[in-house]
């Protein structure tokens, strides 16, 4: 649990920062990252967690409250509190950073946090999708358009793309899992802990069966806990490739049913969108060996998954709020029909539309700077302590002297387009 002090810090954060705290933190972190600024990307990252726990922490009551208030005003006006997706990537990412500067026992600490998240979102959002079903059959108009067959058939036409999507059971990140399982291989004090490493890198085979080097760790840990001694000293090579998913806003005409009549909407949804051409990836030689990287972890099925999920809410919580706006209007019409005054009419009338115009704006709101993929590799460590780095699209490449040519050795590769920098971190491993 959080303590009083850490709560209100992160309440004050959010009050103090706004609505958007949260993603501006995690913008703003993983922009240092990318910078090679791991200590403050760290603490940026620790800040975004801190608030996520306190979000965590919040009865579905609280998180109901400020879902009520799109109901009235702009959707994006709500306080941004993370896609399960960003907040299994907080945890990840702060991982990573630890590892990188050497802190294993911070890096132990995320990790176990990732999976527990990640073990947490499917209770968690059930019960949040189950308080939200409720809420909105309160209202006997909301309700009404929200279960009308042909508005519902018009909302999902926007989504026929999420079935190009792969789905991922049960919030699970295949990366999130690879490097929980690579950190408790090598940083393993004891068997229990290679027994997590084994069950980690068998849920990542399970998504990426066809990835031999995930199937080579496992195998490596199996034989570890059989009492076997590794043998030779491997290199792995991580490639953070490409850009995350993003949100768009639709607008469609929709027939809603309100207080009696069929009224035609314009109504904004969020729909899903991705970039093109990026597929990119790794080629590794070190000596007389060449690798390529393999796929552990497909972003945009991840999240496309997290969306498909939280889609009937999203159009549900729309379609309510429209339907609450426009069941006012029709009232303020009335009552300005009434006055019989045409000036009155016609002014009110236009300040009312704008007014409705104003607030039914899509929340179009993610963490934009989440790459496309995750990629891996391993290749023997060469006797040289020289890695070649080169993009199989692009045009980049690199020369990177191993900070340990005698062992293990983590290469962290990070890069947002084909032919553009890449960024490198290395790290040696016990």
């Amino acid at each position: 649990m959080l303590s009083d002090k850490a709560r209100k810090k992160a309440k004050g954060e959010q009050r103090n920062k706004g609505k958007d705290a949260l993603l501006w933190r995690l913008e703003e972190a993983t922009s240092f990252r990318t910078s090679k600024n791991l200590e403050q990307s760290s603490e940026l990252f620790a800040g975004a967690d801190q608030m996520i726990r306190y979000f965590e922490e919040s009865s579905p009551d609280i998180q109901l409250g400020q879902e009520a208030l799109s109901a009235f005003s702009n959707p994006a006006n709500i306080v941004y509190e993370g896609w399960t997706t960003d907040r299994i990537m907080v945890s990840t990412y702060l991982a990573l950073d630890h590892l990188m500067l050497g802190n294993s026992d911070q890096a132990r600490i995320h990790l176990n946090k990732a999976y527990q998240r990640q073990q947490d979102a499917v209770r968690r959002s059930a019960r949040r999708i189950e308080k939200e079903q409720e809420e909105i059959k309160k209202n006997r108009q909301a309700a009404a358009a929200v279960q009308d067959k042909a508005v519902q058939t018009k909302a999902n036409s926007l989504y026929t793309n999420l079935n190009a999507f792969e789905p991922i059971a049960n919030y699970v990140n295949p990366f999130t899992s690879y490097l929980r399982g690579l950190f408790f291989l090598f940083y393993a004090s004891d068997s229990g802990d290679l027994e997590v490493s084994r069950k980690a890198l068998e849920q990542a085979v399970s998504f990426v069966p066809s990835n031999k080097f995930v199937k080579e760790d496992l195998a490596l840990v199996e034989s570890l806990l059989d009492g076997a001694s590794p043998s030779k000293s491997i290199t792995y090579v991580i490639f953070e490739n490409g850009q995350a998913p993003y949100l768009d806003q639709e607008r469609i005409d929709m027939p809603l049913p309100i207080a009696g009549g069929i009224y035609p909407i314009s109504v904004a949804f969020p729909v899903f969108q991705v970039y093109p051409w990026q597929e990119n990836s790794l080629r590794i030689t070190a000596e007389n060996l060449s690798e390529r990287t393999a796929l552990v972890a497909n972003m945009d099925s991840i999240f496309a998954t997290d969306f498909k999920t939280e889609l009937p809410g999203i159009i549900a919580r729309t379609i309510a709020s429209v339907v609450i706006k426009q069941a006012s209007s029709i009232i303020a019409n009335q009552a300005l029909r009434n006055t019989g005054n045409e000036m009155a009419q016609l002014f009110g009338g236009l300040a009312i539309f704008a007014a409705q115009t104003s607030i039914n704006i899509a929340d179009t709101r993610s963490w934009t700077l989440l790459p496309h993929d995750f990629q891996v590799c391993r290749i023997l460590t060469p006797a040289n302590g020289i890695l070649h780095i080169a993009e199989t699209r692009g045009n980049q490449a690199a020369t990177l002297r191993l900070p340990n040519p005698h062992g293990g050795n983590l290469v962290y590769v990070k890069s947002v387009v084909p032919g553009g920098r890449m960024i490198i971190w290395s790290r040696k491993l016990p």
